[in-house]
């Protein structure tokens, strides 16, 4: 599995069906995948908070013992987008 598969989550989200229509046929005429053209578009959006945001480089090692820690402290959902780190680790914990 290739490193840009492995940082890639699948998740699923509802489109309005004329929206998604759209979205297709222009995936289509950009010969894309929908998934690419979306991928795309939300990178653009989201461009520049990336870029001052650190790249987490490949996975970190996280224990157990840390793991229940972290789970049993609460944190805003401003903090956990705040800290692609403190994410990272509050996503292994579910």
């Amino acid at each position: 599995m290739s490193n840009a598969v492995a940082m890639k989550r699948q998740t699923a989200f509802r489109l309005d069906k004329e929206l998604l229509f759209f979205l297709k046929r222009r995936a289509q005429k950009q010969n894309k995948t929908l998934n690419a053209f979306v991928e795309e578009i939300l990178r653009r959006e989201v461009e520049a908070d990336m870029e001052i945001r650190p790249i987490i480089d490949g996975p970190i090692e996280i224990s157990e013992e840390v793991k229940k820690w972290q789970c049993k402290i609460e944190f805003t959902p401003e903090e956990i987008a705040a800290d692609d780190r403190l994410a990272y680790i509050l996503s292994k914990c579910q």
